[in-house]
C-alpha cells in the first residue's frame, strides 16, 4: 500500500513539472499587446484593441494565430522565417504603413534572432530594415 501511495506520488509530481514546462514553453511565444489602431492583415482589415498572437503549433513555428481578446476574432497567419544579427531586445509587433493604412509585417519574441514575417507585405529583411516607399511602426511588450 504505501508502495502504491509513494508511486503515485512522484507520478504526479512528474506530471504536475512536465505540464508546467509545457505552459512555461508556451507562454514565451505568446504576445499580448494594446494595439491602438486599425491594420490590415492578409487583405482583412481589423480593428484597433488588444490582441494575442501565437504560436498554433510548437512544431510549426510558422503558423501564427492572432486573436483579439475582447471580440474573439481570430486569424490564422501563414509566416516566413525572418532573422536578424542580435537577439530582438523586446516582444514587438512591426507594422509597415503604405498609403494611409498599416499592414501586420513582423513578429518577434524576446530573446529570439528569428522572428516571423508575413508574405506579401514587404521584402524579406532584418528587423531593422524598411521596405522602400514605406513606413515602419513597431510596438514593444513592457518588461
Amino acid at each position: 500500500m504505501v508502495k502504491h501511495s509513494v508511486g503515485s506520488i512522484l507520478l504526479l509530481i512528474s506530471l504536475i513539472t512536465f505540464v508546467s514546462s509545457k505552459v512555461n514553453a508556451q507562454g514565451s511565444q505568446r504576445i499580448e499587446m494594446e494595439i491602438p489602431f486599425s491594420f490590415v492583415i492578409a487583405g482583412q482589415p481589423l480593428s484597433a484593441g488588444t490582441y494575442v498572437v501565437e504560436r498554433t503549433d510548437s512544431t510549426r513555428p510558422n503558423i501564427l494565430t492572432l486573436k483579439n481578446i475582447h471580440d474573439g476574432v481570430a486569424r490564422v497567419i501563414l509566416t516566413q522565417r525572418v532573422e536578424t544579427a542580435k537577439p530582438s531586445s523586446a516582444s514587438s509587433l512591426i507594422f509597415i504603413q503604405r498609403k494611409g493604412k498599416l499592414y501586420l509585417y513582423q513578429v518577434w519574441n524576446v530573446g529570439a534572432m528569428n522572428g516571423n514575417q508575413i508574405p506579401g507585405v514587404g521584402d524579406k529583411r532584418a528587423e531593422t530594415q524598411r521596405p522602400k516607399g514605406s513606413t515602419l511602426v513597431t510596438l514593444k511588450t513592457r518588461h
